[in-house]
């Protein structure tokens, strides 16, 4: 015999009621009287985005249409769940506890606070929530984000900042701001793991980081592409999962001459992998160029130009070799119509972001972080959108059957205090 479900809805102060749901209680209350509430002032992953999606949740897992509300504009009469960020608490922890008849989701960032809006909706919807309750917890270590089921490789980019001092700037202090790397790198190895890319590349990367984040990375799976202990040391390294592909060659190449290679920082690497589960081949080219502007150093467009040029020459060799796919990541300071980046998209090069499927983020990825200022969203770049502002680029060249799903611009707020540049993500399908 079926069992016929009567849905009866009603308006109960404000909140729409789906009596056919289980309505377990928070601290004795039934969820309908309930407002969510956020920090007017927080940032919109950490206040108003987490705090709508935890009203989607809530009204899958108890029936209720919660109202949403900044905290300055609670209406009376209502019981809160409240999504805070209380001062001093580490970017990937949280609290969550009953006060006062509410909840109270205490994170220290927008990954957190969504990780315990979850977990919160899920244990509603099996059970009561008591007056007493509490739970800590973190998302340090934890894979956060799976790719879509056509995605079969994913590269994360990103120019981690070379500071390597082991004193912070005086406005850093007074934000209360730790810039060195021994409190960065554990947030860019999370970063990593989160997304758990098959390849990560990055630029402005030291032995004094290396030695404090890659540890960790190990641990995750991750190699090394290029031996650091072969050669110069490479600040554009390319790291890899070999669970996933297999490394077939790689090397490094510093631009020279040393006028326009900034103590030896700037150069290319490139790795060929074989990826298990397709058997295709693909390569990646991973570089950071020259910096200056030709105000401030005339030649500098050129010089860039040329280390295009050499990329693109090492683009041949592979084309001609592996006949493969490739990609091109990196800090290329300059934007999108200049003569550097023209070269490759005049030779057929395609930008990531233009060419995604599914999603393709516009954004210019860029911010400021440097030592005499606190890390902001603000930008000084030309424009807000990819194609006039962005310096960050990553390309794709002999695409064949390749489909770029998603380009996604990372902007968590955590990120903008680890370096001047958003990661860049690619979803492909190979």
């Amino acid at each position: 015999m079926k069992k016929v479900l009567l849905f009866s809805v009603s308006v109960l102060m404000g909140a729409t009621w789906m009596s056919a749901v289980p309505q377990h209680k928070i601290a004795g209350t039934a969820p309908a009287k309930f407002t969510i509430v956020y920090d007017a002032n927080a940032e919109d992953e950490e206040g108003k985005d987490v705090a709508t999606s935890f009203q989607k949740r809530m009204q899958e897992v108890a029936g209720v249409i919660l109202p949403v509300s900044p905290a300055n504009q609670v209406k009376k009469g209502y019981k809160t769940i409240s999504f805070v960020h209380s001062a001093g608490k580490k970017v990937f922890d949280y609290e969550i506890k009953a006060v006062k008849g509410g909840l109270v989701i205490d994170a220290g960032g927008c990954w957190a606070m969504q990780k315990a809006s979850e977990y919160i909706a899920d244990v509603l919807a099996k059970k009561d929530i008591p007056s007493n309750y509490k739970l800590t917890g973190s998302v340090e270590g934890q894979f956060l984000f799976p790719r879509r089921s056509d995605v079969n490789l994913r590269i994360l980019d990103d120019n981690i900042w070379d500071y390597s001092l082991d004193t912070i700037p005086d406005v850093w202090k007074k934000a209360g701001i730790d810039c060195r790397d021994d409190a960065r790198a554990p947030e860019f190895a999370q970063l990593v793991r989160a997304y758990m890319p098959d390849v990560v590349t990055l630029q402005e990367y030291n032995n004094h980081m290396h030695v404090r984040l890659f540890p960790v990375l190990q641990q995750y799976g991750y190699a090394m592409a290029n031996n650091p202990s072969v050669g110069p040391w490479a600040h554009t390294p390319i790291m890899y999962n070999p669970g996933n592909i297999e490394l077939i060659e790689a090397h490094n190449t510093l631009y020279t001459p040393e006028q326009w290679s900034n103590r030896g920082t700037k150069s290319f690497t490139v790795a060929v992998f074989r990826h298990k589960a397709t058997g295709k081949t693909f390569a990646v080219l991973n570089t950071h160029l020259w910096w200056q502007g030709d105000g401030r150093m005339p030649g500098s467009t050129y010089a860039r130009a040329s280390q295009v040029r050499l990329m693109m020459a090492e683009a041949e060799l592979i084309k001609s070799k592996y006949n493969c796919v490739m990609f091109i990541t990196g800090d290329m300071n300059c934007e999108e119509s200049t003569i550097p980046i023209q070269q490759f998209i005049q030779a057929g090069y395609v930008q990531c972001y233009k060419a995604a499927t599914v999603y393709g983020n516009r954004d210019n990825g860029h911010h400021i972080c440097a030592p005499k200022e606190v890390g902001v969203r603000q930008s000084r770049r030309k424009g807000a959108d990819r194609e006039i502002g962005a310096i960050d680029h990553c390309l794709m060249y002999n695409t064949q059957d390749t489909e770029v799903k998603i380009f996604d611009c990372i902007q968590a707020y955590f990120t903008v205090k680890l370096t001047d540049h958003y990661p860049n993500l690619i979803d492909v399908r190979l």
